[in-house]
């Protein structure tokens, strides 16, 4: 572990020193995650503010808000040679490194991992970016809209004769931050068994989208078989569907083996289709799939989205209802369990956001507080931690390099 201060935090990564030089969301939500679960992360932003900032109607961005928990702040030029020497120095003690600028640019700034290695040979340094490090399209700008495109995500999500069809939310940045999180605890664990030799780690943007695809690739490669649009149908399994219900709301059904098929047909009234060999098992249903799809949709009609929950449930069928985020919220199961906490905020006020996901036992996580609004609101600490003095920063935060506030 680094030397460096610790810092009372809780979680299983209380102790672990995190510096976050991203921007937008792959790189910065795996430091979401490791600081939820503990981890001091250090934020660099510019002394002008994040670009998360911005985002959104209000003065205040709730996507910062989201983003920027549990983080420390310091304001820092990095494009400045003495803004990127600030950085080498908060690194030396420094567990774990996130960047997610365009391959090569750390580079220019003096913060590449060899260099990096040289001060603290137990750093693990994580790169996210658009096309990852290597290959003809590194270079190119990335976000996850791209990614999502040519990951053949888009492809095969939509109505077969509807356009390819990009998430509502960055999913390709979610998808890489956890694959970023997992990595760096790898690296980390395998630091403790190799002498206290850290790692550098190249993620792109669309590589951990595609391996979420399930078969697509491999259905190609044996097959010959190019995966396109399904809608809500599943190409291996049927019944697998949202359907709507008398009230306008929906329901969601899902049969991957044949039993589960069996306790629904039982549960709509269709008793007769569980003996009969030609809904038997999934390869025959497929071969009416249209049929299988309209008896049930005009069962769902006929009956509200309480009703059908409370007969699903009777008979333990794979079914669950489509909520809105007003749904989550009021839904007993998630008030009971507590997927959602509220947060005292100065400026916003109390707020309800997600409980840290992995519910640990001995070392729970926790959200401690949302991103703070003002930047920099650590920048004199760790200076001062890093051998800075009072004229130091007073001198940095006048030329702009720093934000001290």
């Amino acid at each position: 572990m680094a030397n460096h201060k610790d810092f009372q935090g809780s979680g299983p990564l209380k102790g672990l020193r995190v510096v976050e030089l991203g921007m937008l969301f792959a790189g910065p939500l795996i430091a979401t995650n490791l600081a939820d679960m503990g981890a001091e992360v250090i934020k660099i932003e510019h002394p002008k503010g994040d670009v998360v900032r911005g985002l959104g109607r209000g003065d205040n961005s709730l996507w910062w808000s989201v983003v920027a928990r549990n983080k420390k702040l310091v304001g820092v030029d990095v494009k400045k040679p003495e803004g990127a020497d600030v950085v080498r120095r908060l690194l030396a003690t420094a567990d774990v490194f996130i960047e997610n600028f365009r391959p090569g640019r750390v580079k220019e700034w003096g913060l590449d991992y060899d260099t990096l290695r040289a001060i603290n040979p137990g750093l693990v340094m994580l790169h996210v970016s658009g096309y990852g490090q290597t290959g003809p399209y590194s270079e190119r700008p990335g976000v996850g809209t791209l990614a999502e495109a040519f990951s053949g995500y888009a492809h095969v999500t939509g109505e077969p004769d509807g356009p390819p069809t990009l998430p509502s939310f960055p999913l390709a940045d979610g998808v890489a931050a956890l694959t970023g999180t997992y990595a760096a605890l790898a690296a980390l664990w395998a630091r403790e068994r190799n002498g206290g030799i850290g790692d550098e780690i190249d993620i792109s943007l669309y590589e951990p989208l595609l391996s979420m695809t399930g078969p697509m690739l491999i259905n190609y490669t044996k097959g010959g078989v190019i995966s396109n649009r399904e809608g809500n149908r599943a190409r291996w399994s049927t019944p697998r569907n949202t359907y709507k219900t008398k009230d306008g709301r929906w329901i969601a059904v899902s049969s991957a083996a044949d039993s589960p098929a069996m306790r629904l047909f039982r549960a709509i009234g269709r008793e007769e289709l569980t003996t009969d060999p030609a809904w038997a098992t999934n390869r025959e249903r497929l071969k009416r799939v249209d049929e299988c799809d309209g008896m049930i949709a005009d069962w769902m009609l006929a009956h509200t989205q309480a009703e059908i929950m409370e007969r699903m449930n009777q008979f333990d069928v794979l079914a669950a209802p489509v909520n809105d985020i007003e749904g989550i919220l009021k839904d007993p199961h998630v008030l009971q369990r507590g997927t959602v906490v509220t947060v005292a905020d100065p400026v916003i006020g109390d707020t309800q956001v997600q409980e840290v996901v992995p519910r640990f036992r001995n070392a729970p996580g926790r959200v401690n507080w949302l991103g703070k609004h003002e930047v920099g609101t650590e920048t004199r600490d760790f200076l001062v931690e890093a051998g800075y003095n009072d004229e130091e920063i007073a001198d940095l935060h006048r030329r702009g390099i720093v934000k001290a506030s």
